[in-house]
């Protein structure tokens, strides 16, 4: 385990930094599908249209550790050169992490943390 890794221990509730940790290293990642809610007879589909499949992260591995996701607080989209990648802010009980997929790529990496 990294000496970065090892110092984003879970700790008591604190307020979180203001400035993130540039990480830029790449992650595993455990992702669920969940299931799109089922339309109910004469009422409208319930799904946004044009909107593709939902990706929910449940945990990441780095430097050999599982961090455990509580929480996906943001999910967005940005352009990064000629291909497009989504950032998942999400939180465990003592950070917050962001989290970037290249579906081109088919790649995960830890971009930031936040100390809470």
């Amino acid at each position: 385990m990294s000496d970065r890794a090892q110092r984003y221990q879970p700790t008591p509730l604190s307020l979180p930094t203001t400035v993130p940790e540039k990480i830029r290293q790449p992650v595993r990642v455990a992702v669920d599908f969940p299931a799109k809610p089922r339309r109910e007879p004469g009422k409208p589909d319930p799904a946004t249209p044009g909107a593709g499949p939902k990706i929910k992260p449940l945990a990441f591995v780095w430097s050999g550790r599982k961090y455990l996701i509580k929480k996906v607080n943001l999910v967005y989209k940005r352009q990064h050169g000629d291909r497009w990648q989504w950032c998942f802010a999400v939180s465990d009980e003592a950070n917050s992490y962001v989290l970037v997929y290249d579906p081109e790529e088919l790649t995960w990496v830890l971009e930031e943390i936040y100390e809470l």
